[in-house]
């Protein structure tokens, strides 16, 4: 019987975390090395297979035919196969040293490159009998692990580590980029029937300018119903909906000693949905995949991410009971992808998959809430990886290892600046975006501004100090926020203050520089302001991933804020509208929230005393909290806030990818006009979305307000592939929302030229996402509590959906 795999770990943790692992039961004292070649040709054999007989150890041959085998002292014989070719038996006696050969293979005569029919093709009826086999395979194989090899190559065009320049093109690799970076791990995976999995970090090493990081043998299971990329499943070749998603057609027949191999491409039927294209290998009568060479159709799967290609090749391992699994030998992936449609980026992943124990239990406790476990003495030295590659650094690879080390600490050490901004060094940094910002009430306002980051921002602080021309006044922010114990639950942050502040939104640097465009160029202000000194601080415990509490407090004097320029670039004739008033009041408040997310939480154990969560469900989560500032406290006005909001975003299917938001705010007792209750409007800054797109800043307050906010993700809707426009998204809008305002509020408040909505506000729109990567448009209309002729509006946004 012959059975294949079931995959042990997602792509989508390749992309957003790159990863790897591996030991080995014949990991000993010595080597045998060689080189794979075609005897007819001389030519080396890419990535054939070598095995050791009676065993589940082996390895595969690098690009240029290459290979190592870690063995004990002993006598060895070696199985060497690659389709098209007779398997080659060579035996080694192993002794004192390391023993290295020339291994080569002889071609079968017999392959076809072209098979013409009528009728049904027969790849149809091999895909039946593999699908059908595939049943079986996935019934008999329940537990297994394995060790392994990887390398994870990026490489950019845009790459400030690259030392290759002005070298001939024939110093770099295939790859037109130079390298970025590199991630090499050794790991001892293990997979449970269903799901269960593991991933043990035994050894590792990056490149300087890597932080954290390690690489993982991202085997993909090509017999899954869909192969789950993580933000996306793409039906697989031999899925039981297979015929409702692909074409077959037979290309060609080859040998592999005395069993013919079936070459079959894969048709895509689609180019506006997520499938695969390319060649797949049926062996005869097992009807087991000998070999895949896929890539997806260029349906975006990845966010950024034009392309990932696949090859995997397989041969077969016993287990204790005799029964032989057909299990992959070695991975390549490779990633081509682009942002803002100028930097390019391609990453390379090479993993050898030896030393498979199939059905043999792990030990108990293997599998618990951490996916991947890094051991504490992972990181090794260049002597380790001397000994111990599997896949042998290229002379590229070895330059870059030292230029990006040499380079990673010329940066720490000195300035430099950036289209963004001034590096100082490793930690420190200033924004050229917050550095300036033009209002009504200050005029010119120059903020000098100099921010932290340590320890992949467990700890991280934010300041300026700064003056208005127009005010006279000067400012501060001097903040910090430190994430504390081993898995970073126990958040503390702080800040204390002397600025102006906009009631109602947060103050983003895309919202700021959205109204400095608008005051400068068309003399009209956006917002509303006043001006706030004092602290705020926060404490929040996450108790468990899926509950967290927190505490918040506040001590904050509010004044008044008045117009002091009427100056722009045009309009000179024009004026600015007055800034309204506000109750000036002292206000100390106390408040507390608490956070319940029902999904379910994996993890990753750095094993540097840093543990990674993150989500595997999609479950709306829920935040309830109250504020109170009153007399008691110290306050000049006593009033209370209630506020509820749940969140959820659930990806169906290609076409349903909806994202959403519904809540309510309460307030009560003597609530001043700068903290009532507003909705969240669209501007540049509102990066994430689900904010109301035609209702303007502060239109509708009240002590009482309910909302929705929805978003579907259509996907791609140009047909075709021309390049910056071809991932264009369409995203369905829907948002409503009801503000209520009672008589005792309205009277005290002490401005009064706003209003609450006639009955539910409701619009509805659509927007256009992954402009250049980057941004959205929106274009949402009034369904009701209309203006005069201002009832539909286009925003700019940035897109992070």
């Amino acid at each position: 019987m012959n059975i294949l795999y079931k995959k042990p770990s997602k792509i989508y943790y390749l992309l957003l975390i790159s990863l790897i692992f591996s030991s080995s039961a014949y990991s000993q004292n010595h080597k045998i090395t060689g080189r794979v070649f075609d005897i007819k040709t001389y030519k080396p054999l890419s990535f054939a297979t070598i095995k050791i007989a009676d065993s589940t150890y082996g390895t595969t041959s690098d690009e240029d035919g290459r290979f190592i085998i870690k063995v004990k002292k002993g006598y060895y014989t070696l199985l060497t196969s690659y389709i098209g070719f007779h398997t080659d038996t060579a035996n080694f006696l192993v002794e004192d040293t390391d023993v290295s050969r020339e291994l080569y293979l002889r071609p079968n005569e017999f392959t076809t490159d072209v098979i013409e029919v009528e009728g049904e093709d027969p790849a149809y009826d091999i895909i039946r009998k593999a699908i059908k086999y595939k049943k079986e395979f996935k019934l008999k194989l329940r537990e297994y692990n394995y060790d392994a090899f990887s390398k994870f190559v990026i490489r950019s065009n845009v790459n400030p580590f690259n030392e290759e320049k002005g070298k001939p093109k024939d110093t770099l690799s295939k790859g037109e980029n130079p390298i970025f970076g590199i991630l090499e791990s050794e790991t001892k995976g293990y997979f449970k029937q269903p799901d269960l999995e593991k991933q043990i970090v035994i050894s590792k090493r990056e490149t300087a300018n890597i932080s954290r990081g390690f690489a993982i043998p991202l085997i993909v299971n090509f017999y899954d119903e869909k192969i789950d990329l993580g933000q996306i499943k793409i039906p697989g070749p031999l899925g039981d909906d297979a015929f409702d998603n692909y074409e077959y057609k037979l290309t060609g027949t080859s040998m592999i000693d005395s069993i013919t191999v079936f070459k079959i491409k894969v048709i895509n039927t689609s180019n506006q949905r997520p499938l695969f294209l390319g060649n797949i290998y049926i062996l005869d009568s097992l009807y087991a995949l000998l070999k895949i060479d896929l890539e997806t159709n260029g349906s975006e799967v990845i966010r950024g991410i034009d392309k990932l290609s696949f090859k995997q090749r397989f041969t077969n391992f016993p287990d204790k009971k005799k029964e032989v699994f057909w299990m992959p030998t070695d991975i390549q992936i490779y990633a081509d992808g682009s942002f803002a449609g100028f930097i390019k980026f391609r990453g390379e992943v090479f993993s050898i998959v030896s030393n498979y124990n199939l059905n043999e239990k792990a030990p108990p406790g293997i599998f618990d809430e951490f996916i991947v476990k890094v051991l504490p003495d992972a990181k090794k030295d260049s002597i380790y990886w001397r000994d111990n590659q599997l896949i042998k650094n290229t002379d590229e690879e070895k330059r870059a290892y030292k230029n990006i080390e040499v380079s990673a600490i010329k940066r720490s050490g000195r300035i430099s600046i950036t289209p963004w901004g001034v590096n100082y060094g490793k930690y420190f940094s200033t924004n050229f975006f917050e550095m300036y910002r033009f209002s009504n009430i200050a005029g010119s306002d120059l903020r000098f501004n100099l921010n932290y980051s340590n320890n992949l921002n467990r700890i991280t602080a934010s300041s300026f100090l700064g003056y208005g021309f127009s005010d006279k006044k000067s400012r501060f922010d001097v903040s910090g926020s430190a994430r504390l114990l081993y898995d970073r639950s126990l958040l503390i942050r702080a800040s204390l203050f002397k600025k102006p502040v906009m009631p109602f939104m947060s103050d983003t640097w895309g919202a700021v520089f959205q109204n400095t465009i608008n005051t400068l160029f068309y003399k009209e202000e956006l917002f509303y302001y006043y001006y706030s000194s004092g602290l705020n601080l926060r404490i929040a415990k996450t108790i468990i991933p899926q509950i967290r509490i927190g505490l918040n407090y506040t001590n904050e004097k509010q004044t008044i804020a008045y117009n002091t320029t009427d100056y722009s670039f045009f309009y000179k004739d024009n004026t600015y509208r007055q800034n309204p008033p506000i109750n000036e009041t002292f206000r100390r408040s106390i408040g507390a929230d608490l956070r319940l997310d029902p999904n379910d939480y994996k993890a990753i154990d750095w094993g540097d005393g840093d543990i990674s969560r993150f989500p595997v469900t999609q479950f709306p989560s829920l935040t309830v909290g109250f504020d109170y500032s009153g007399k008691s406290l110290g306050s000049t006005l006593e009033n209370r806030k209630f506020y509820v909001n749940i969140f959820g975003h659930q990806r169906i299917n290609n076409y349903i990818n909806i994202k959403y938001r519904l809540g309510a705010v309460f307030l009560n007792g003597s609530v001043p006009f700068q903290n009532l209750a507003s909705f969240n409007v669209t501007n540049l800054g509102t990066a994430e979305g689900l904010a109301f797109n035609t209702m303007k800043y502060g239109e509708y307050l009240g002590n009482k307000i309910y909302f929705i906010n929805f978003e579907n993700d259509f996907g791609k809707f140009l047909i075709g592939n021309i390049p910056i426009i071809r991932n264009f998204r369409l995203i369905g809008i829907f948002n409503a929302g009801r503000s209520e305002i009672s008589a005792d509020v309205y009277d005290f408040s002490a401005y009064k030229n706003f209003k609450s909505t006639d009955g539910y506000f409701v619009e509805a729109g659509f927007g256009i996402g992954r402009i250049l990567e980057l941004f959205r448009i929106n274009l949402a209309w009034r369904l009701n509590n209309n203006l005069a002729g201002n009832n539909f509006m286009l925003n700019l946004t940035f897109d992070n959906q």
